[in-house]
């Protein structure tokens, strides 16, 4: 028989799930901490209907972590930059950090005489896909078959800052002998080279953060370092 109190029983209501307000994507944020801010990664995230949101942090200076951080002590980088809270970028998701490394590699670039790259936002998603599953796989390799030129760079145990990462290309210039269009005996030079290849007109680049460690992908359009042919 059918029953009727069943069918107008009202159904109740479910609590909506909740998600950070602010991802746990290993971008560097940046937390208050003895009245200063400080670079940190959200390592842990809760929520209740009492507290609200209460992030884990690991600061990055002194790998010391942080339980029960409120949203208001939080910032993001770009948000922090934007603020004047902070001077140092060490990542590319805001529009100085994506400055800072455009203006890296085109400072490697004037030194040799070669015109200045333009960014690439589609390049720049693309080596953001690569870094990020570098890092998830543990991997460090470059991508097979790609159509673009590719510079990778990781580091362990500290951030870097997008200029830093170029500059670690860069200063394989002394590495590089351009009579023989070749790199020093048992050293690397191929970044570099592809840094201030004259042909190249565009870049975008990716980064990929735990709190362990953190990966950086350039993608070059058009590709360099052809075999026998000199970076400009």
């Amino acid at each position: 028989m059918f029953n009727q109190e069943q069918g107008d029983r009202p159904t109740p209501p479910r609590l909506m799930a909740q998600q950070p307000s602010i991802p746990l994507d290993g971008q560097t944020v940046y937390v208050q901490r003895n009245d200063d801010w400080q670079a940190a990664v959200l390592t842990g995230w809760r929520w209740s209907s009492r507290a609200g949101e209460r992030y884990t942090v690991l600061y990055l200076d002194d790998q010391q972590t942080e339980a029960n951080v409120s949203t208001d002590r939080i910032r993001t980088a770009a948000a922090a930059e934007q603020a004047g809270q902070v001077t140092r970028i060490e990542d590319l998701s805001s529009p100085a950090g994506v400055e800072q490394m455009l203006a890296a590699h085109n400072t490697w670039r004037q030194q040799v005489g070669v015109p200045a790259l333009t960014w690439s936002p589609e390049l720049a998603a693309y080596a953001q896909a690569w870094a990020v599953q570098l890092l998830r796989e543990n991997q460090f390799e470059h991508r097979a078959d790609s159509l673009y030129g590719e510079n990778l760079a990781a580091s362990s145990g500290r951030q870097l800052s997008p200029a830093e990462v170029v500059d670690l290309w860069g200063r394989e210039q002394q590495d590089y002998d351009y009579a023989s269009n070749q790199c020093q005996l048992g050293k690397v030079c191929g970044h570099y080279t592809q840094v201030v290849w004259r042909d190249t007109s565009r870049v975008g680049c990716g980064l990929a953060r735990n709190s362990q460690r953190e990966v950086w992908v350039c993608n070059y359009d058009p590709p360099g370092n052809y075999v026998g042919r000199k970076p400009y």
